[in-house]
């Protein structure tokens, strides 16, 4: 999606290396990106509307994140559609908003 392809390159252009598009061997689910770190990956899901009822992830959605996180073996970072066009996209950009999620996600 446009939306997954802005995310990607907003990470990418911080510097960081970001895969993709991967299957997680331990649950079979297709994971939008991977941001690889020095010391681990983090799991990026980039969720756009059709992934929300009025806001709240549908179903299918959080089953998909439930499992993620306790089987995939790494932390999962989700971006819902309307954080990202909340958030100014500057401070994405700057990285002030990305690289805080990515620390949250590595404690």
């Amino acid at each position: 999606s446009i939306l997954q392809k802005d995310v990607v390159t907003t990470f990418q252009s911080l510097r960081y290396k970001v895969n993709e598009e991967i299957v997680c061997s331990k649950t079979g689910y297709s994971i939008d990106a991977l941001i690889v770190l020095e010391d681990g990956e983090i799991a990026l899901e980039v969720d756009g509307p059709s992934h929300f009822n009025d806001y709240k992830p549908a179903a299918r959605t959080r089953l998909k994140h439930r499992q993620l996180r306790k089987l995939g073996g790494r932390p999962l970072l989700v971006i819902p559609y309307w954080e990202w066009n909340q958030v100014s996209y500057g401070q994405w950009r700057e990285g002030k908003t990305s690289k805080n999620r990515i620390k949250d996600k590595q404690k």
